[in-house]
């Protein structure tokens, strides 16, 4: 999952920033709206989160525009109990989720994730292949009902191949969605972690699949 993030300069930004890295997903942060559109230009998001106290201005102008020019982005605002007319023109014009400040790190990982599994037809309690499970919210991963010890970066790959299982997921593609800008790293970096990844699943019912030229594959086998 690839998240946008407008948020202050504060500490509850750094707050709000710290909890979201703890779903195992890359994020980019802004701290103007101007940024937000130049961030939408260059890479694709599932997810914006708008501290509506970082538009200064035209929030409702603001959110209509990124409704109608991002149809499959998801838009989680945050605002202050003294804003809360703020939050109901927000879902009037397109957001999909809010929360009040102060943010409780916990509830926003939860309704985050559960936004993120609405991208697919997938539920958010289906990222299973034969035997293997990852519980989006705790982020528990199974092999035959025993726990499987993953790195974040190992855990944000198999979430990725488990939202695309059956098909093939090419490495820009996993890289787009575990790695923000700031991040020193790209697609000969996904090669570790499926390597890894191969290595900590390994059963008769689960493969990933190297596709040559093209990506990887994770099927069950039956």
């Amino acid at each position: 999952m690839r998240v946008l993030l407008l948020r202050g300069a504060f500490a509850a930004g750094v707050q709000i920033e710290l909890a979201i890295k703890q779903l195992d997903c890359a994020i980019d942060s802004v701290a103007t709206a101007e940024e937000v559109w130049a961030a939408l230009a260059v890479d694709v998001y599932d997810l914006a989160i708008v501290d509506l106290d970082c538009v200064e201005a035209g929030a409702r102008d603001f959110l209509r525009q990124l409704r109608s020019s991002h149809k499959g982005l998801h838009v989680f605002v945050l605002a202050g109990r003294s804003a809360i007319d703020q939050v109901a023109a927000a879902l009037d014009h397109g957001a999909d989720e809010f929360l009040i400040k102060p943010i409780d790190a916990d509830e926003l990982r939860l309704r985050a994730s559960g936004l993120a599994a609405r991208r697919s037809d997938r539920g958010a309690d289906e990222l299973v292949c034969g035997p293997l499970r990852l519980e989006p919210y705790s982020r528990d991963v199974s092999l035959d009902g025993k726990a499987v010890d993953l790195s974040p970066r190992e855990r944000a790959v198999l979430q990725v191949l488990l939202r695309e299982r059956g098909k093939v997921v090419s490495k820009d593609y996993i890289a787009s969605r575990i790695f923000s800008l700031d991040d020193d790293a790209g697609p000969s970096a996904i090669e570790t972690y499926v390597s890894r990844l191969r290595r900590k699943t390994a059963h008769p019912k689960v493969e990933i699949r190297t596709v040559h030229g093209l990506g990887y594959l994770l099927m069950d086998r039956l």
